[in-house]
C-alpha cells in the first residue's frame, strides 16, 4: 500500500466518509403529512423511463427540484419544496424533454419506510438517490421550451436502440437486452427478474465492469487499429464511455466502472502505468464524496467488493494454480468470488444462492458474446435487417440456455441457502481472517489459506446462542406473530393482511429470512379470515423455493359444519403442497424443550356460526413469561376463552396479551383483564385503517388496567426477548 500513496490517501478519505455517515444524522425529512395531497411542483427533467402499471405503460419523469424554479419560471409558485421527485404521468401527457423545466400536479405519495427486520426500507433507498416522494396521476401543466440538447439526444438514441431491439428479438429476449445494454430495468418482467436475483446472476442485468470492458476496451483497440494514436483513442474511447453512462443512467455499478475506465484511458494519456486498486479507490472517494449513503447500498457495497475481491483476494488464493488447466482455475475462481460476495449477500438479502457458483461459471463467459451479439444486432439492423439472424439465434439460444438453467437450479432442494443477517462483529472478523491472507499470502502455505477461508465461513454461518423471542410482525390490517426457542425451532402464528398487498412476499418472507429460518415446525392459522391467512397461503404455495420449509399446518379442531369454504381452501392448498396438516383444539399443547404451547379455545364439541368465534387462542408458556394470543376471538368463543380461564388456578400475572381482533372495541373485556392483567398488550392493526382500530373502548380499558400498550402501525415489529425470567421489548421503530 506504501507503493500506492493516492490509494492510501483515498483509503483515509474513505474511512473519514464513514465515521460521518455512522456519527452524524443524516437529515431525513417526514413528507407523512402531505401523503394523498394533490401538489404542485416544478423542477428540470434529469431522467426519462416507461415502466408498467396494471398492465399499461405509464410514462415516468424524474424532477430535480429547486426553489428558482419554484418562484417563476413558469408563472405560478409550486405548493411544496422537495429534493427530487418521480411522477408518474397520465396517459397522453405531452413530451417533457431532457432538461426541460416542467410543472406537475401530482397526488402525492411517500415511500414506505419498513416497519420489520429484513423488509425493504424504500424511504432510505430513495434516500440515497436524494428522491424525496412520488408523485401519482400526474399531469403537466406547463414546460419551457427551453432543455439540454445532449441530453435529449441521447435519450432519443437509447430509445431508437431500444426500439431496434424490439423489432428484432422476442419480447422476452428484447426486454433483457434492453436491461443488459440499455439500462432499460423498467421494461424487464417481473418474475423473470425475481428468477435471476434469486439464483445470483442478477448482476449481469446491470452494467457494470463486463460492459465497459467490452465497449470502452473494444472501443479503443479499434481505435487503434485504425491507426489513431493511443492517447487520442483512450480520450475519445473515454468520452464515448462516459457519454454511455450518460445515456444509460449511471447506475452505481455504471459509474464505478466507467470511472475506473476513465482513469485507466487517464493512465494511457499521461504515459503512466494503470494500477486497478489505486483506480478503484479513487473511484470509490468519488462516488462517497457526492453521497456518502452509498455506504449502505447494496449495490455499491457488491460492485466494490467485486473488484477488490478480484484485485486483493483473487491473486492470494490462487496464486499456486496458474498452471493448472482451466478448469480448475475456473473452479477454483469461482469459488473465491463466492467467498468475496458471501458476507454482502447474508448482509443484505439473508441467505445465498448455493447454484450461483456453478451458474456464473456458464453465464459470465458467454455474457461477452451476449453482449458483442447485441451490439452488431443493432448496428445490422439499423444497415441491413436481413442480415441480423444470425445474431438473434446466438442471442436467443444464449438466454434459451440461461432459462433452462435458471428453471433447473429453481427446482433443486436446498439451491437456497437462508442463514439469516450475520452480526457485525462476524462480519468484521470475516473480513479480518481474509485480509490476513492477503497481507500473509507468501507465508502462508496455500493449503492454509483455504483453512482459514473455510473457518471464516463457518463463522459467518454459525448462529449465535439467542434467548426465547416473540415477535409481532407489523403487517397492516392484520395479524402475524413470529416465535423462537432457543433451540432455534421456530413457529408462526397467522399470517395475512387485508391492507398490504403481497404482504407474505414483501413482509414475512423477508422477516423469516432475516431471522435465518430455513423450517417453520408449525403455523398455526387461528381462523381462516384473510386478513389472517393470505400471506400463509403465499408461504405454502412458494416457501419450498425460498429456501423454506413447513412441517405442520395447524388449524382449529371444529366440527365439520362450522368449517366455511376458505377453511377448506387451507386444507387443499397445504395437501396441494404436501404439507401435512393438524388440528388444535382445548387442551391440547406443544412442549418444545422449555416452550410450552397451550391452546385454550377452541371447543372441538361446539358448532360456531362465525368464523372469529372458533377462533385458536394459545397460551404461550417459557418460565415466568407467559403471552396470551387471541387472535379474533369473539362472541361465544370469548365467553367460552373467559370461562377456561376462570377455571384455571390463578398463575403469574401475564406478561402480554394481544388483543383480540384488532383492538375491536368489544374485544378484551374487563373480565378477561382483570383475570389476567397483562403488562404489556400488543395491538396489530393499520394506520387509518377503515373500522377504527384501536377502538377509544379498548385503550381505556387498557389504561385502567395499567397495560402499557404497543401497536404495531406506531412501533412496527414488537419483539420481546426473555430467558425465563425477565423480558425485554424492542420496538423496530423506536419510541
Amino acid at each position: 500500500m506504501i507503493k500506492r500513496p493516492l490509494a492510501l490517501i483515498c483509503l483515509g478519505v474513505t474511512v473519514v466518509l464513514y465515521l460521518f455517515v455512522r456519527l452524524k444524522a443524516v437529515p431525513d425529512t417526514d413528507y407523512s403529512e402531505f401523503q394523498g395531497e394533490v401538489l404542485n411542483v416544478t423542477g428540470k427533467v434529469y431522467k426519462k423511463e416507461t415502466t408498467e402499471q396494471s398492465g399499461s405503460p405509464v410514462s415516468v419523469l424524474y424532477l430535480n427540484l429547486d426553489k428558482a424554479d419554484n418562484t417563476g419560471q413558469l408563472g405560478e409558485k409550486a405548493d411544496f419544496i422537495g429534493k427530487k421527485v418521480i411522477c408518474y404521468l397520465k396517459a397522453g401527457q405531452p413530451e417533457a424533454e431532457m432538461g426541460s423545466t416542467v410543472q406537475v400536479q401530482g397526488k402525492m405519495s411517500c415511500f414506505e419506510r419498513a416497519a420489520n427486520p429484513g423488509q425493504f426500507d424504500a424511504r432510505s433507498y430513495y434516500l440515497i438517490s436524494g428522491i424525496s416522494y412520488r408523485l401519482n396521476q400526474a399531469e403537466i401543466k406547463a414546460k419551457t421550451n427551453e432543455y439540454n440538447k445532449l441530453a435529449q439526444g441521447l435519450y432519443r438514441l437509447r430509445m431508437f436502440f431500444s426500439q431496434k431491439l424490439k423489432e428484432s428479438l422476442p419480447e422476452k429476449e428484447a426486454s433483457l437486452m434492453q436491461t443488459m445494454l440499455l439500462g432499460e430495468k423498467s421494461s424487464m418482467d417481473k418474475e423473470l427478474k425475481a428468477l435471476y436475483q434469486k439464483n445470483g446472476i442478477a448482476h449481469i442485468l446491470a452494467i457494470s465492469g463486463l460492459h465497459v470492458s467490452l465497449l470502452g476496451v473494444g472501443l479503443y483497440k479499434i481505435l487503434r487499429r485504425c491507426w489513431m494514436s493511443a492517447k487520442a483513442a483512450a480520450g475519445l474511447a473515454a468520452g464515448v464511455m462516459i457519454l454511455y453512462g450518460f445515456m444509460t443512467g449511471f447506475s452505481v455499478s455504471a459509474l464505478r466502472a466507467i470511472l475506473m475506465f476513465a482513469i485507466h484511458m487517464g493512465a494511457v494519456i499521461c504515459g503512466r502505468t494503470y494500477d486497478l486498486l489505486t483506480a478503484v479507490a479513487v473511484a470509490a472517494v468519488l462516488i462517497l464524496a457526492g453521497q456518502p449513503l452509498y455506504f449502505g447500498h447494496s449495490g455499491f457495497v457488491f460492485s466494490f467488493s467485486c473488484v477488490l475481491g478480484i484485485g486483493l483476494l483473487l491473486p492470494a488464493l490462487t496464486e499456486e494454480i496458474r498452471e493448472r488447466n482451466f478448469l480448475v482455475r475456473a473452479v477454483i475462481g469461482g469459488g473465491v468470488m463466492a467467498v468475496i460476495t458471501l458476507p454482502v449477500y447474508l448482509w443484505f438479502y439473508y441467505e445465498y444462492p448455493v447454484c450461483s457458483i456453478l451458474l456464473n461459471l456458464i453465464v459470465v463467459p458467454l455474457m461477452s458474446f451476449l453482449l458483442a451479439a447485441g451490439i452488431f444486432l443493432i448496428g445490422i439492423q439499423i444497415i441491413f435487417s436481413p442480415a441480423t439472424l444470425p445474431f438473434v439465434l446466438l442471442i436467443k439460444g444464449i438466454f434459451k440456455l440461461y432459462d433452462i438453467l435458471l428453471r433447473l437450479c429453481d427446482g433443486l432442494p436446498g439451491s437456497i441457502l437462508v442463514v439469516g443477517r450475520p452480526e457485525k462483529w462476524q462480519i468484521t472478523l470475516y473480513l479480518l481472517a481474509l485480509l490476513v491472507i492477503v497481507v500473509l499470502k507468501k507465508r502462508l502455505k496455500f493449503a492454509v489459506r483455504w483453512c482459514i477461508v473455510a473457518l471464516a465461513v463457518i463463522l459467518l454461518l454459525l448462529h449465535p446462542e439467542k434467548k426465547m423471542e416473540l415477535t409481532f410482525l407489523d403487517v397492516g390490517q392484520g395479524d402475524c406473530i413470529y416465535i423462537e426457542n432457543p433451540n432455534g425451532n421456530c413457529y408462526l402464528v397467522d399470517g395475512g393482511s387485508s391492507s398490504v398487498k403481497s404482504a407474505g412476499e414483501y413482509r414475512i418472507l423477508p422477516f423469516l429470512k432475516y431471522q435465518g429460518v430455513s423450517c417453520l415446525e408449525a403455523v398455526f392459522v387461528t381462523h381462516p379470515d384473510e386478513d389472517h391467512c393470505n400471506g400463509i397461503k403465499e408461504l405454502i404455495l412458494s416457501g419450498h423455493k425460498e429456501g423454506i420449509r413447513i412441517k405442520h399446518l395447524v388449524l382449529p379442531d371444529i366440527d365439520a359444519k362450522s368449517k366455511n369454504q376458505s377453511y377448506e381452501e387451507l386444507e387443499q392448498i397445504a395437501e396441494g403442497a404436501e404439507i401435512p396438516v393438524s388440528y388444535m383444539s382445548r387442551g391440547q399443547e406443544i412442549i418444545d424443550g422449555g416452550l410450552t404451547l397451550n391452546c385454550l379455545h377452541p371447543d372441538k364439541e361446539q358448532i360456531y356460526e362465525e368464523a372469529n368465534e372458533y377462533s385458536i387462542v394459545l397460551e404461550v408458556k417459557y418460565g415466568y413469561f407467559r403471552a396470551m394470543l387471541t387472535g379474533d376471538v369473539e362472541g361465544s368463543g370469548e365467553q367460552a376463552l373467559l370461562q377456561c380461564v376462570q377455571e384455571k388456578p390463578e398463575g403469574e400475572r401475564l406478561t402480554v396479551l394481544k388483543a383480540a381482533h384488532h383492538g375491536s372495541g368489544s374485544s378484551t373485556p374487563d373480565e378477561l383483564l382483570d383475570g389476567q392483567k397483562p403488562m404489556y398488550a400488543v395491538i396489530s392493526c393499520g394506520r387509518n385503517n377503515p373500522y377504527g382500530h384501536p377502538h377509544k373502548e379498548l385503550l381505556g380499558r387498557l389504561d385502567e388496567h395499567d397495560a402499557e400498550v404497543l401497536i404495531t402501525y406506531e412501533t412496527g415489529a414488537v419483539t420481546f426477548t426473555t430467558d425465563g425470567q425477565k423480558a425485554a421489548v424492542t420496538k423496530f421503530l423506536g419510541g
